[in-house]
């Protein structure tokens, strides 16, 4: 094995890209396998999200999980 690593997350919604950022932010190398269809998790699917953490007015699954997606790609 060339590229160990130290975490390996499944999942590319919410949940997997935020222990993706922790997991960078301690230089564990994360590595994370996303949806064969499209990355993003169950958000990508959904319309309006009422109670997510920090948006006030609530956001759409997509534009939630776009940012998501920035953010991990951030930490490369």
């Amino acid at each position: 094995m060339t590229d160990p690593r130290n975490v390996i997350i499944i999942g590319s919604g919410p949940a997997g890209y935020t222990a993706a950022v922790y997991a960078a932010r301690a230089s564990l190398h994360p590595l994370v396998f996303e949806g064969s269809v499209t990355a993003g998790g169950a958000l990508m699917n959904t319309t309006e999200v009422e109670n997510f953490p920090g948006f006030r007015d609530g956001i759409m699954g997509p534009a939630r999980a776009g940012r998501a997606l920035r953010r991990r790609a951030g930490l490369r």
